[in-house]
């Protein structure tokens, strides 16, 4: 057997609709935004991705060390004008 809706439940059913759509309406873009912003975290970009350098074996790039140079100044080597603590 099919069930009928009575008029009183179409017409809340209708008023529900409605006020669903006029809320829904207001929040269109934040929940956009936060949709997107969800997507993106989820599936990002592969130009956002860090190269992964521990693939297949593969050590880091090393970096190359300078060498610390010291470049003399132009004070005397006779004032007290050292500070307290270096």
């Amino acid at each position: 057997m099919r069930r009928r809706f009575s008029p009183v439940e179409i017409a809340i059913g209708v008023l529900i609709a409605i006020g669903l759509l006029v809320s829904l309406r207001t929040l269109f873009i934040p929940i956009l935004v936060l949709g997107l912003i969800f997507l993106l975290y989820k599936f990002p970009p592969s130009r956002w991705k860090k190269p992964s350098y521990g693939s297949r074996g593969s050590s880091k790039p090393k970096r190359k060390t300078a060498k610390f140079r010291v470049i003399n100044g132009t004070k005397d080597s006779d004032s007290d004008d050292y500070p307290k603590y270096h």
